[in-house]
């Protein structure tokens, strides 16, 4: 996905010295600001009714399925580039604050999808009916929120960690759906 390798490709150019000065991360900030998604409400609106729009999707011109886990990216990403506009930064925060699940992690596309009888469905052994909260997903909004603002988030951090605690396999591993 050309968001997701964005805000990945621009957080190791970051990382290797380059700066807002450099024109590729301008670039890759005023790109990546044309793609977030501000207006249209997709499925995820079913459990948020109230949450305004906010995240970027992994595909183009996929406006009614932002996902959590490119937004995350994407937010630390024009974060540490010094993107000028804080209010959008701020709007996808709050998308993402909105989208956490019950137990305190994150799906990739919705909250608080875990109707596991749905697999249960003939042709849907697969799991793709569902969007739990994982582990990668949710390790990723920890380390934005806590790099953007990690008293502000105080509470929902926790919240996250505490799920992250919880999903640790008995070998020390966790289990990544996503990558």
């Amino acid at each position: 996905s050309p968001v997701w390798d964005t805000g990945f490709n621009g957080l190791s150019l970051l990382e290797s010295g380059l700066t807002l000065k450099d024109s590729s991360i301008q670039k890759a900030c005023k790109w990546l600001e044309k793609k977030q998604i501000l207006e249209i409400k997709g499925d995820w609106i079913v459990n948020n009714k109230n949450l305004l729009p906010g995240g970027w999707a992994l595909q183009y011109e996929n406006d009614f399925y932002p996902d959590v886990d490119d937004t995350a990216v994407i937010v630390m990403f024009l974060d540490r580039a010094g993107y000028q506009n804080k209010k959008r930064l701020e709007i996808a925060c709050n998308w993402i604050i909105g989208m956490q699940s019950k137990n305190g992690g994150w799906g990739a596309f919705d909250k608080d999808n875990t109707y596991h009888y749905l697999n249960n469905i003939p042709f849907a052994d697969h799991g793709a009916l569902l969007d739990p909260p994982t582990a990668d997903v949710s390790a990723r909004c920890i380390s934005m929120l806590s790099q953007i603002n990690k008293k502000n988030y105080k509470k929902i951090i926790q919240k996250g960690v505490k799920f992250l605690k919880n999903e640790q396999e008995n070998d020390g591993s966790w289990f990544g759906r996503w990558g």
